[in-house]
């Protein structure tokens, strides 16, 4: 076959492997199927329309925003409408007549049927392998959070780097928790595996979160020290498979929970229905309308600047909008796309120039970046792109007319393409970082809403609500996303701003935490029996839900809010050993907590 339609199927047979998310494989090959449909008739309509260049560049925008309204509905949609569109600017870049149709429409089907053997039949997803591998990535994590923890209590202080790579091992460990949790849950219809499950990843979190706070404060006195380094090195080891003296200080205390945690045998799990992630993706006629609107322009642009050069503005105008739900972050995301394609630009051509004739050697060289471009992806945007800049140097050689100038007019067009798009992003229906920041706000507020009253349900009415466990994992999904949504505007404004901003999330994550903690237990204890527990737990929950309720919006400020709470040892509550007492104190810092939320918008709020 030509190279071009080698090529074709390459790229048809990449982006349904990559994209395609669903849960089943019924699901999958349903997903794959359509997509190679939408794939054939996206090549049939670019080659029917090969003599009509302007009827090419008005129904492109006009795809674009067809895919991005609809790719926030679900992945399914975002994969078909992606397939389909590389399908059409691949057809637009080789300009096939139509009399090579049949055999391009036939490597579109090999290529969709390749990808559904991969994916469903030879390298299978299989969830036990899946679960297992992060449960193993839990135990790395727990494995350095304890080596720096160690390696503090051998100097006997932190410096600022260690506190922060210790704070980053936390969170990355809060992260694989959360993604363990959710995969053990949906597969409620499965077979139990064998090994922890979600509610004692819930105990092996808060545990580790323990001794991480506990330890950045007091990492014991010089004579405690060699006491806890032996019983960091045991629990690192495996666990704490028999009982022994208990650890010296505050920190052995944490490191004694942290090593029963551990080797606690699994225990039959509550019934629970599958979790299904509350939806969080924006309406999408803004980013629809917005990427309509910048490939257009960019279009337009090319078409003054570069006749008949104008895929890639359009593309790049496009992907600046994928994913992206603030002016600020289309704008990064742009930036990283022209930085990743100039220096893709020159690594392209010194590649293309080394391997032009050699088709094997560049296909091989192809299939690495390709790997490599899905690694960068999880790490940094714009040295995915990079990676992908030198798939197209490598393909545009492979097709026989590979210059340096076609990958300098891609990286103008890219250019220009997101030009478009920063124009677009703070002109046209432009969503500001901070409405984007106090909506994910909001969102988490009502998830932990709905978590503080499910457990209310059980500490007051002795009522378990069979959603709890959607509750606690919703709440911490939600405040995943407004850690990032804030992180991006943290970057972008002034130092006052930031700063009352980064006190808000600190205040937020430790009621995420206690909220975690409190759901945890409730998942396991009863009603309170003691009158006194009972009106301080009721007090302080008609104060938490008052408060919730006027921070999102529901309800006007209460006065009074916090009473009666021990604020100042917030590290280990007292009554640690009984979980009703240990439940009622965690509601005691929750409303704290929230009422310092309230009073940081009220100060925001003066300010304005």
């Amino acid at each position: 076959m030509p190279v071009i339609d080698r090529v074709l199927g390459f790229a048809i047979a990449l982006f349904i492997a990559a994209t395609v998310r669903d849960s089943t494989i019924h699901q999958k090959l349903t997903t794959i199927a359509i997509g190679g449909v939408g794939a054939c008739a996206s090549t049939i309509v670019a080659a029917l329309l090969i003599d009509q260049p302007m009827a090419d560049a008005v129904l492109l925008p006009a795809m674009m925003f067809v895919i991005a309204f609809f790719s926030v509905r679900s992945p399914r949609h975002g994969s078909i409408g992606l397939v389909s569109l590389i399908a059409y600017l691949i057809a637009l870049v080789s300009k096939q007549p139509a009399e090579t149709l049949p055999l391009r429409l036939l490597v579109i089907v090999v290529a969709a049927t390749v990808a559904a053997l991969v994916r469903c039949v030879l390298i299978p997803e299989r969830p036990e392998s899946e679960i297992e591998r992060l449960r193993h990535e839990v135990r790395s994590c727990i494995s350095k959070v304890l080596a720096l923890v160690a390696a503090a209590v051998g100097k006997g202080s932190w410096t600022a780097a260690s506190r922060r790579r210790l704070r980053r091992q936390a969170s990355r460990l809060d992260e694989i928790i959360m993604l363990a949790q959710a995969r053990l849950v949906s597969s409620a219809q499965q077979p139990a595996y064998p090994g922890w499950g979600w509610l004692q990843l819930f105990e092996i979190q808060l545990a580790t979160r323990r001794v991480e706070q506990i330890a950045l404060q007091d990492l014991g006195g010089p004579e405690e020290r060699v006491a806890l380094l032996s019983r960091i090195e045991v629990i690192g080891a495996a666990g704490q498979q028999a009982p022994l003296p208990p650890a010296p200080g505050r920190l052995g205390g944490a490191l004694d929970m942290l090593g029963h945690v551990l080797s606690e045998m699994p225990v039959g799990e509550p019934d629970y229905p599958a979790f299904v992630p509350p939806a969080a993706s924006p309406p999408g006629w803004r980013p629809a309308l917005q990427t309509a609107t910048a490939s257009t322009l960019a279009i337009a642009c090319s078409e003054l600047i570069l006749p008949n050069r104008w895929y890639w503005a359009a593309f790049a105008a496009f992907v600046m909008f994928r994913e992206t739900r603030s002016r600020g972050e289309s704008v990064a995301k742009g930036t990283a796309f022209v930085i990743g394609t100039t220096a893709g630009l020159v690594a392209g051509q010194l590649l293309a120039t080394l391997l032009s004739g050699h088709e094997l050697q560049s296909i091989v060289a192809i299939v690495i970046a390709v790997f490599l471009a899905f690694q960068a992806n999880v790490i940094a945007y714009s040295v995915m792109v990079f990676w992908i800049t030198v798939i197209l140097g490598l393909m545009f050689g492979m097709m026989g007319y590979f210059t340096f100038d076609v990958l300098l007019t891609r990286l103008e067009e890219s250019a220009i393409g997101v030009a478009s798009g920063v124009l677009v992003a703070c002109l046209v229906l432009v969503r500001r970082e901070r409405d984007v920041t106090e909506e994910a706000a909001a969102a988490f507020l009502n998830a932990l809403r709905n978590l503080v009253r499910g457990a209310a349900a059980v500490l007051l009415e002795g009522k378990p609500t069979r959603n709890l466990a959607s509750h606690i994992l919703g709440t911490g999904q939600r405040f995943r996303e407004l850690e990032a949504v804030a992180a991006s505007e943290q970057s972008s404004f002034g130092m006052v701003r930031r700063e009352r901003l980064r006190r808000r999330v600190m205040v937020l994550g430790a009621c995420e935490n206690w909220g975690r903690e409190l759901g945890t237990i409730c998942l396991r204890s009863g009603r309170i029996e003691d009158a006194g527990l009972t009106k301080i737990a009721a007090d302080a929950l008609a104060r938490t839900d008052a408060t919730l309720g006027y921070l999102t919006g529901a309800g006007s400020k209460t006065a009074g809010a916090v009473a009666g709470a021990d604020t100042a040892n917030n590290v280990v509550p007292a009554g640690a050993d009984d979980p009703i007492s240990h439940a009622v104190h965690l509601l005691l810092r929750l409303d704290a907590a929230l009422d310092r939320v309230a009073a940081i918008r009220d100060e925001r709020a003066s300010v304005r």
